[in-house]
């Protein structure tokens, strides 16, 4: 709750609808129906969606999701094994790329997380 009136104060002008929060229920009241999407400047971007009770990943294989990080693409099919998960397999392609700087360390760290709780 509160993403609205997050985006009123990055955006003011924009004057997206918010109700205050439900004391019965101490929750929002679903004022989103749908997603929109807002600029922030020339690089940066947000989405203001319908409240959520979850969100997961568990509708992702770990091939959808090695294609999620968009910086591995150049890389996947070019590991040692077919099968290489990118944890801690030798000639692991996107191990290689995270060493020569092509790929953040941090990516390679959230993918590996992600991974580990789709599992």
């Amino acid at each position: 709750m509160g993403k609205s009136t997050i985006i009123n104060q990055l955006l003011p002008g924009l004057q997206v609808r918010t109700q205050e929060v439900s004391s019965v229920l101490d929750s929002g009241k679903h004022t989103t129906t749908a997603a929109h999407l807002y600029h922030l400047d020339a690089e940066s971007a947000l989405i203001d969606s319908p409240g959520l009770q979850e969100f997961g990943l568990h509708h992702l294989g770990p091939d959808e999701l090695e294609m999620a990080f968009r910086e591995f693409r150049p890389f996947l099919g070019k590991c040692r094994f077919a099968n290489c998960r990118h944890l801690k397999e030798p000639g692991c392609a996107i191990h290689e790329a995270v060493a020569s700087g092509a790929i953040a360390t941090r990516r390679l760290d959230y993918y590996q997380q992600l991974r580990g709780e789709i599992s």
